[in-house]
């Protein structure tokens, strides 16, 4: 199943992807945004989900603290399922608690989901609530904590496992260069791990690549490795 891109595929991949970023209605105090990320490969949290080229289109709506969008990963080989997630937030000042709602559309022609299908013992979405805290007491450091709480994380006897991950990470700058390092553990056994584990440790560099005097396209690579199944990945977004 695994295929290899050409930098020239890549290339018009990124040419025909076109993002726009923000749009401010003043008279309304609404921000709406739109944009797409391109990735060499899908991991999250430590996981490859998709080991091929991915977009990665979002869009949100904003108005106070508050922010309702959807954030999608559409795997550019032929793959059963794809991504389609929602959105619901409110921050203020450095907390944010929110809920994601995660969804798996079966990626063929013809077929129909079950997108309505909320039954506990056969959905396809899952529900986790979250909460993060952005540079804690004022220092770079961040954390996060979040639970699937409800639906499609079931084991075999069709229990909810109530998977869990948190993560600590360490933010600043070097030179024109953001640094990322970040950890994430899983506190029992379920999606992420049969056990308390680490499963996502690693560094990351973004940056903003200057095209024109006006216009930029920020970029981040990442190297991460999952110490619970020994697997190593490195990264390349870009985002339009």
């Amino acid at each position: 199943m695994k295929q290899y891109y050409s930098f020239r595929t890549i290339t018009m991949i990124l040419l025909l992807t076109i993002g726009i970023k923000s749009y401010a209605s003043d008279s309304l105090s609404v921000n709406l945004s739109v944009g797409t990320d391109l990735v060499n490969h899908y991991v999250w949290r430590g996981l490859l989900l998709s080991n091929s080229p991915s977009i990665q289109p979002s869009m949100s709506v904003s108005y106070g603290g508050f922010s309702f969008g959807s954030w999608a990963s559409y795997s550019t080989n032929p793959a059963e399922f794809q991504e389609v997630d929602l959105f619901l937030t409110y921050s203020i000042g450095s907390f944010t608690i929110g809920i994601n709602d995660y969804y798996n559309p079966t990626d063929s022609i013809g077929k129909n989901d079950q997108y309505f299908s909320y039954n506990k013992n056969s959905s396809l979405h899952t529900f986790e609530p979250f909460i993060a805290i952005s540079e804690i007491g004022g220092t770079p450091f961040s954390a996060s904590a979040s639970l699937f709480a409800y639906g499609n994380d079931r084991d075999e006897t069709g229990k909810n496992m109530y998977s869990s991950y948190l993560e600590l990470s360490y933010s600043t700058d070097i030179n024109d260069f953001g640094f990322d390092i970040f950890a994430g553990a899983t506190a029992n056994k379920g999606y992420y791990a049969n056990k308390p584990a680490l499963v996502n440790l690693g560094i990351s560099l973004s940056k903003e690549l200057m095209i024109s005097e006006s216009f930029s396209i920020p970029c981040k690579g990442s190297f991460i490795v999952n110490p619970n199944t020994q697997n190593v990945y490195l990264v390349f977004l870009v985002s339009f």
